[in-house]
This record gives C-alpha cells, structure tokens and sequence, in this order.
C-alpha cells in the first residue's frame, strides 16, 4: 500500500494512494477524488504531482496511475468501462461508488489501444 506525504509549511497530508480514484487539474490546483466520495484539494499543478507519484512506487513496480491528457490522471485499479462514442470513461469500486469522467475521443482511443495491447501481450 502506498502512500503520498506532502509537507506544507503548517500541515502534513496523507494520500492513501489505493484509496484515490483519480487526480483532476483546476488551474494551478489538484483536486484529489477518493473512491468512497470524498474530495480534497491539492495546492499544487498535477505535472508536479505526477512526478511525486512516479517516486512514490520502487522502480520495478509499477504505478496504477496513468495520465488522461491535460487535466487528468486515472487510477487504472478502478477502470470499469470506456465509451469512445459517449466520450466517457467510468470507475467504480463496484461496491456502489461510480465516477463517470468525460474524456475526450482521442485519448480514450489511444488509451484502449494501450490497454488491449498490454492484455493481448499478457495472453501470448
């Protein structure tokens, strides 16, 4: 189980990483989403905190995190389905908490293509 400690000058926060659901840019701000529901903002961009995710997992695991295009990063543990068509992606910890995220088309095609590539190559 991996967790983020980000230190501010006043405060220590604990981000139980397998707990997230996903990261989500507003300006230079990150809004955390919990699978259970809660919400926190972040005070810092999500470049930066993508860096800080890479260093939170040993080099020779990998993260289950992975970057959406300009305002996003997913928790692939919670991946539920991908609609190209709708533009949606949806998360749940099928235990009742769902997230439907809007994605645009060309990411989610590129993100399929990904992930089918990895199963495909799993399966051989």
């Amino acid at each position: 189980m991996n967790k983020l400690c980000l230190n501010t000058r006043d405060d220590a926060l604990i981000i139980d990483l397998s707990q997230v659901a996903f990261f989500q840019a507003n300006g230079n701000y990150t809004t955390v989403y919990y699978i259970g529901g809660q919400k926190q903002m972040l005070t810092l961009g999500l470049s930066k905190l993508e860096d800080l995710l890479r260093k939170a997992y040993p080099k020779d695991a990998p993260s289950s995190f992975i970057r959406m295009g300009r305002s996003l990063i997913i928790n692939q543990t919670y991946l539920y389905s991908i609609s190209t068509l709708k533009q949606r992606l949806t998360l749940s910890d099928y235990r009742g908490h769902t997230y439907s995220l809007t994605v645009p088309k060309q990411i989610l095609r590129r993100y399929k293509e990904i992930i089918s590539g990895k199963q495909n190559h799993e399966s051989e």
